[in-house]
């Protein structure tokens, strides 16, 4: 293992020092993967390189797009060969001053890729950060390691986690108490007795997460993109979602914010909150297939619909469409149930003209003394809104909405 010190200056007040350390792995991955071979990925080759399952050095790993020392510039595709693990936050009452503060840092364009026929993950614990920065024209791509981006399931998904607040654990006794789900079994998320709502989990920008949801650990689907506890400090914009077996997007709890989303042909819901989600997301794009569940199901807490904090997210400029070929196939765009309030502003949702807009029946929120309503400003729709007996819930008058309907910075296959 080697360590490479860079200095940024700023202005000559001051400089932040920062090691890029190395894993002590294959030459050929850089020093930072096990090499198995010249691989096709995505009809050109690759050298393979897996991932150790663990990643707690407390300094800065760099996934690069290319090896250094290859006879030949090969491309790298750095494969998931199972849970791959970052930091050390994971462990029961993680405290923010002393746990592994480990940065994978990911080059634009670099290929992240689960392995076929395997319980494959990244999990960023608390503490730890990812520092994933493509472009528009160099995305960083996470998929399966087959030779095409045509599947679902076939891997697991991306995690992140931080120290922020959730409902479902409240600190009672000094004890952390929320675990992931379908990850492995006492991996655990939240503030719990060191609650922090300033703590990063770093950057997501222009990346692709595609082909997921395979089912990880406990034997239970994961979402493309999963968020516990994750604080507004951390940076997720231009994210592209496609064909995830599970939800496109899960929020548990936190107050992540996050803007330019495209979610497509994800097979269950689209977008998913509870545990008492702060947050926002603006800009966003989901185009459904066939038998999709819904564009957003959102709840406050499943268990107990008046758990504080009361889940109120805010989702800002949207385009809600259908391209699959059977009208009619998905659920219901909005399912917003167990307590949640949320805002809606300037939404599109077309193509459900068979549909009804919002499923009430399991809505509650007018029991609980926090509980505000959800709001729901400058709507258009084909589909039916339900306004009988949920005032709460009542959807206004369908009027010409501009919604996000911009183009990604990622071509998605389509969704057959």
């Amino acid at each position: 293992m080697k360590k490479v010190i860079a200095s940024v200056g700023l202005m000559a007040l001051a400089s932040v020092s920062y090691a890029e350390t190395d894993l002590g792995l294959n030459g050929q991955c850089n020093n930072n993967g096990n090499f198995q071979g010249v691989v096709t990925f995505n009809g050109a080759p690759h050298l393979r390189c897996d991932l150790p399952a663990s990643i707690a050095v407390n300094d800065t790993v760099v996934l690069a797009k290319n090896s250094a020392t290859f006879p030949l510039p090969y491309p790298i595709v750095w494969a998931l060969p199972g849970v791959v693990v970052v930091g050390n936050g994971h462990i029961q009452n993680a405290n923010p001053s002393t746990v592994d503060k480990t940065v994978l840092k990911i080059e634009a364009g670099t290929q992240i890729a689960g392995a076929a026929d395997s319980n494959s993950a990244l999990v960023i614990t608390r503490g730890a950060q990812i520092d994933a920065k493509g472009s528009h024209v160099a995305p960083i791509v996470f998929s399966s390691i087959d030779n095409n981006m045509t599947g679902s399931g076939e891997w697991g998904g991306l995690v992140l986690a931080g120290f922020g607040e959730s409902n479902g654990c409240p600190n009672t006794d000094g004890q952390d108490l929320c675990e992931m789900e379908g990850v492995a079994a006492s991996y655990y998320y939240g503030g719990g007795k060191y609650l922090n709502e300033t703590i990063s989990s770093g950057t997501l920008e222009y990346v692709v997460i595609a082909e997921g949801g395979h089912e990880v650990g406990e034997a239970s689907e994961i979402n493309g993109l999963t968020l516990y506890t994750v604080n507004s400090s951390t940076n997720i914009s231009n994210v592209h979602i496609h064909n995830n077996q599970d939800d496109g997007i899960e929020f548990f709890g936190g107050d992540a914010a996050v803007e330019y989303l495209w979610l497509t042909c994800n097979q269950d819901d689209s977008v998913d909150w509870d545990e008492g989600y702060r947050g926002s997301l603006t800009n966003v794009s989901i185009a459904q297939g066939d038998n999709a569940d819904h564009a957003f199901e959102l709840a406050n807490n499943p268990d107990s619909a008046t758990a504080a904090p009361i889940a109120r997210g805010v989702v800002t400029n949207v385009t809600v469409g259908f391209v699959g070929s059977t009208a009619g196939s998905t659920d219901v765009p909005l399912k917003l149930k167990e307590g949640t309030d949320a805002y809606f502003e300037n939404v599109q949702i077309l193509g459900y003209a068979s549909k009804a807009c919002n499923d009430t029946s399991s809505a509650i929120g007018s029991s609980s003394t926090s509980y505000t309503g959800d709001v729901f400003n400058t709507m258009e729709y084909d589909c039916a809104p339900e306004n009988d007996n949920t005032s709460y819930m009542a959807l206004p008058a369908s009027s010409l909405a501009t919604g996000f309907a911009s183009a990604s910075f990622w071509n998605a296959p389509n969704c057959d």
